[in-house]
């Protein structure tokens, strides 16, 4: 039984061989030879196929976008959670794969060494189960004290290529919003003009004080700061409310993200990021765009927190100040309790 299934357009069979011998070089089995067997229909046997694989892996192209079947494939293995894009051109993503952020593999041309190729074998370890060579751990840089304006970054350490799919222990598959349920008894649906929100308490959380791991994936890293946080909020009668939210910045940049939020509840979201962060700051605002809580703090673990006091959409603005590598990974996550008298 292979550990990946490997989707590709007929005419990247060159680069999806390339890809293949690499995957399998890792210790990574690859299932990529989509010819269908006598007597059996090609979705019965990819769907066969795609159940018996922990990964499905995608190459997006100029060609690949274009492809019905691999469109079709892409999309098997986007709704069973298993889907891994990784772009080998600069084409975009096809409409309905967005969400999905792809490896980006376009300079990559079968280095073992190439940053963007560690980083995705990385993700199918993770998704797979298959632990890295020993003979080659990830060095780990060592982080020193940010400014508050962001400095241009060093390239020569550049190492890290777009998102994958990654697979989270702690939430499943990775989301793109974090959408919350009703909190509290007393919901108020109307809109109010220009509502004063007002700041929650935070619960003291500690900065990591663990030291990096030799060769520690970037899930794990981040996990591990997860864990560290949740122990506080919990304490204090906080639940996390959905899985963890993800994305990549390089220093200096920022983005956005819409969550939700009821009246009778107490929110707070928390940030992390990897071993190479030194310094995440957060914002959050109100439907009319009014900074209602921020976390401008030198650190990598800042939080936001809210009573909201009108039902409805706020953002979550996350700047990546100090990045050692770029991109640096980073994961927000909201809890939320009843709101206290």
């Amino acid at each position: 039984m292979a550990d990946v299934f490997l989707s590709y357009a007929r005419e990247d069979s060159a680069r999806a061989a390339q890809v293949a011998n690499a995957l399998q070089a890792a210790g990574i089995d690859v299932f990529w030879d989509s010819e269908i067997p006598p007597g059996q229909t090609w979705a019965d046997y990819i769907e066969t196929k795609l159940s018996q694989c922990k990964a499905l892996i995608v190459l997006w192209s100029e060609h690949s976008t274009k492809s019905q079947w691999v469109r079709e494939e892409a999309r098997m293995g986007r709704d069973k959670g298993v889907l891994i894009p990784a772009m080998i051109d600069s084409s975009q993503s096809p409409f309905g794969f967005g969400e999905v952020q792809a490896a980006n593999l376009a300079s990559w041309n079968g280095e073992a060494e190439h940053p963007d190729w560690r980083r995705f074998l990385e993700a199918v370890r993770g998704a797979t189960n298959r632990p890295a060579s020993a003979a080659s751990p990830r060095p780990q840089p060592a982080m020193s004290a940010p400014p508050r304006d962001p400095a241009p970054p060093p390239a020569a350490r550049e190492k890290k290529g777009g998102i994958p799919g990654w697979a989270w222990a702690v939430g499943g598959v990775v989301a793109t919003i974090i959408v919350l349920g009703v909190i509290g008894m007393n919901m108020d649906t109307t809109t109010p003009t220009q509502p004063v929100q007002t700041v929650a308490q935070t619960p003291q959380v500690q900065q990591p004080t663990a030291p990096p791991v030799q060769g520690q994936s970037y899930q794990d890293q981040i996990l591990q700061r997860l864990g560290q946080v949740e122990q506080a909020f919990a304490s204090q009668g906080y639940a996390q409310m959905a899985a963890p939210v993800t994305g990549q910045l390089n220093q200096g940049a920022a983005m956005t993200h819409p969550v939700t939020m009821n009246v009778g509840g107490e929110y707070q979201i928390i940030g992390v990021c990897d071993n190479d962060c030194a310094d995440l700051d957060l914002q959050l605002l109100d439907g009319y765009g009014n900074v209602i809580s921020q976390d401008q703090s030198t650190d990598a673990t800042p939080v936001v927190s809210v009573i909201p006091t009108s039902s409805g959409q706020f953002t979550v603005n996350a700047h990546m100040f100090q990045c050692s590598v770029q991109p640096c990974y980073y994961a927000l996550v909201m809890y939320a309790r009843p709101m206290q008298q």
